[in-house]
């Protein structure tokens, strides 16, 4: 009866996992413009979670994460097209006022919800009032800015199958293009 031992390394136990597709993250951050104007952050004790590869958040965030482990911080400075995309000035459309309830005042930076005639959800801003119609801006408000995220990774895990199923089951968002979604929706946008 032969014995075999192996030597105990303590630095393979604390070995992290990198973020690669199908981990779950979660993370503090916060989100300025390139200003330092101050547009999102996560609230104390309130991390966000997600799963990396299935457009829950931007691409260029995404881009930015992998590789990295639990516990690290760093700073991301996305590009708008890695981002929200790039302004698109033939999203300020003009639609009748009629088109909104009779009983509100409209007013001009009003921010609304609607669906695409695809039915994924839009959102949009009034951007002008001018007599009887309204123009409103179906860019997503951080469209063309360059963002920058300081990033504090809380944890990295495989994500279990059970939260990729969950993910596969809800509806994507354009086809997983954070950039093109109107907000209300997982992806980030």
């Amino acid at each position: 009866m032969g014995l075999s031992f192996t030597h105990y390394n303590p630095k393979l136990r604390k070995q992290k996992m990198k973020i690669q597709k199908e981990s779950h993250v979660t993370m503090d951050y916060k989100l300025s413009l390139e200003s330092g104007e101050v547009v999102d952050k996560s609230q104390p004790n309130e991390p966000i979670e997600f799963i990396c590869g299935y457009s829950q958040i931007i691409p260029g965030l995404e881009k930015e994460l992998m590789g990295r482990k639990e516990s690290e911080s760093f700073q991301a400075v996305i590009q708008p097209e890695d981002g929200y995309g790039e302004y698109v000035s033939e999203l300020i459309q003009k639609v009748p006022i009629s088109h909104f309830p009779e009983d509100l005042e409209l007013k001009v930076g009003m921010t609304f919800q609607s669906k695409s005639p695809q039915g994924m959800p839009v959102t949009f801003v009034v951007s002008g009032i001018d007599n009887d119609m309204a123009e409103i801006d179906l860019n997503h408000p951080l469209a063309g800015k360059t963002l920058v995220f300081d990033i504090v990774i809380k944890s990295v895990r495989q994500a279990s199958q059970e939260e990729i199923e969950e993910i596969n089951s809800m509806s994507s968002c354009d086809q997983g293009d954070a950039s093109q979604c109107g907000g209300g929706c997982s992806c980030g946008g």
